[in-house]
């Protein structure tokens, strides 16, 4: 009978050794998963800060491209304002009935004041040196000023939050042919 108790001791051992040996497999299995999981889970955590910040680019792009769109869209307007002012300063120079011209004078000073509450402004150019940036020249006339000096303005220039929104068209000076000045002129 002793020989039966050890085989059997023997036996559960062995059956002992073969679970442990499953386990052990099970666990290094269950540890492999656990990695591939783990390896998954900082990936989708990457994956989420990258899609995190491309969605920040994203709405600041929107903005961005809002805020030019809304200022372009100004910018239009503001330049259709300047006719206007443009057709106010002709008028101004036609109306003869003073009452008439205390009403035009009243509405064109408060247009005035609404371009400036825009932070637009007139280019001053009159008498001035030329200045490509802010003028577009379609005459020139002889002159006794310095060539390039701007003599007239046919229509005045605005720039908008340091922008041109619209170039004073000018006349500018050029240089007096000495000899039509002498009274001779070349052939």
């Amino acid at each position: 009978m002793n020989k039966d108790l050890k085989d059997q001791k023997e036996l559960i051992k062995e059956q002992e050794c073969k679970n442990c040996k499953e386990l052990l497999n099970k666990m290094e299995i269950l540890a492999q998963q656990n990695k591939t999981l783990e390896s998954k889970l900082q990936d989708s955590e990457q994956h989420k800060l990258y899609m995190q910040a491309d969605l920040e680019n994203y709405k600041k792009h929107i903005d961005k491209t809002f805020a030019n769109e809304v200022e372009h869209a100004n910018e239009k307007l503001l330049k259709d304002i300047l006719n206007i002012v443009d057709d106010f300063e002709r008028s101004l120079t036609t109306i003869k009935d003073v009452e008439d011209l205390k009403g035009i004078t009243l509405v064109y000073n408060n247009l005035i004041k609404l371009l400036h509450s825009y932070n637009i402004k007139k280019i001053d150019c009159l008498g001035k040196q030329l200045n490509v940036n802010y003028c577009e020249v379609l005459l020139q006339e002889e002159s006794d000023k310095p060539e390039g000096t701007v003599i007239e303005e046919l229509q005045k220039g605005y720039i908008y939050k340091n922008k041109v929104l619209r170039f004073a068209k000018v006349k500018v000076a050029k240089h007096i042919n000495e000899d039509k000045e002498n009274g001779t002129e070349e052939l």
